[in-house]
């Protein structure tokens, strides 16, 4: 693996200094495309426990936009349903506090503007943790401990060591384990777990940039300042496991509360996860008849219809590399798949 990561990126650094990527790019490369980021934080390096690889150092997100914006065009946010709009959108996903104190203001020292995707439920303290979070802060901090998991029907204790790849694997297991069961009432299985093991269901000990919520405050800030905030459901939950009628609470509810609590028309729906493993057709039309006029996934590519309920994004590695940034951007590194 090492060898092909070597060869892959040697060609995409040959590519990029002899203009070959950028002629591609010229001629039949992306001319329009929509960034996802999640969690921006100001460390040098990553934690080791970075499970789903969705956080980025201030340093390399700085880096990132002064990339996009030397080598392609990042429009306004406000130009995200304009068709004929040709360059790139910038989203973030989640709303955790990083998103107000980290990232915003790095937006702003590049006069760059945002969607803010959101999970009202979240922001209300309806629900302590996103599940997938709430899992890993429980096992990290289970370290040292023996633990019984659903994975094997809680037969047998799991030790927690303090290797990163201990916790990552329990983790994505717990995750593996819910896909395959298609399990709807993901909260109450994290309440199970807790019941399980004799922890309390509650916040877990956390870095607060990392694992907390904004408030409503902040988030109406962000539009003051120029962004734009969109649905990410009530809970964050995945909506092919679940019900029409559930279904219809996740994407309705969290359209009229963001509306009321911000007094501003929220018609842009980012879909949790965004892959077709947790978006159908039924779920598509849950949000066209909910009344979204946008949504957007979180592929490069899908055969679900309404184009525009299912507009494709794509995520940056953790990485200030020119070289493969471009062939992301571009859809060069993406040529020959």
């Amino acid at each position: 693996m090492a060898f092909k990561h070597f060869v892959r990126d040697s060609w995409l650094t040959a590519s990029y200094y002899t203009g070959l990527s950028q002629l591609y790019h010229a001629l039949a490369g992306r001319k329009r495309g929509v960034i996802s980021y999640h969690n921006v934080l100001p460390v040098s390096s990553l934690s080791a426990f970075d499970t789903y690889n969705v956080d980025v150092t201030a340093s390399v997100f700085d880096k990132q936009l002064t990339f996009l914006k030397n080598h392609f065009r990042v429009l306004p946010i406000q130009e995200l349903e304009n068709p004929q709009a040709q360059g790139l959108f910038l989203t973030v996903d989640d709303g955790m506090l990083n998103n107000y104190e980290i990232l915003a203001p790095i937006l702003e020292k590049h006069e760059l503007s945002a969607l803010f995707a959101i999970c009202p439920a979240m922001i209300d303290g309806e629900l302590p943790h996103i599940w997938r979070d709430h899992l890993f802060l429980l096992f990290q901090q289970a370290q040292g401990q023996e633990i019984f998991l659903p994975i094997d029907q809680y037969q047998r204790p799991f030790k927690i060591t303090s290797e990163s790849e201990c916790l990552n694997s329990l983790t994505r297991q717990s995750k593996k384990y819910v896909y395959e069961n298609q399990i709807a009432d993901i909260y109450g299985l994290v309440r199970e777990i807790c019941a399980k093991n004799g922890w309390p269901y509650a916040q877990v000990k956390h870095d607060p940039l990392r694992y907390q919520f904004m408030n409503w405050g902040q988030i109406q800030d962000l539009t003051k300042r120029g962004h734009r905030i969109a649905s990410h459901t009530m809970t964050h939950r995945v909506l092919k496991f679940l019900s029409a009628e559930e279904k219809q609470y996740e994407l309705a509810e969290s359209k009229k509360r963001l509306e009321t609590q911000l007094n501003v028309s929220v018609d842009i729906l980012v879909y949790p996860y965004g892959s077709m493993v947790e978006i159908d057709n039924a779920t598509v039309s849950t949000a066209r008849e909910a009344g979204y006029q946008t949504a957007l996934m979180n592929v490069q590519h899908h055969s679900l219809p309404e184009s525009s309920l299912t507009l494709p994004r794509f995520a940056f590695p953790p990485i200030a590399d020119a070289p493969h940034l471009h062939a992301i951007v571009s859809g060069y590194k993406f040529l020959f798949r």
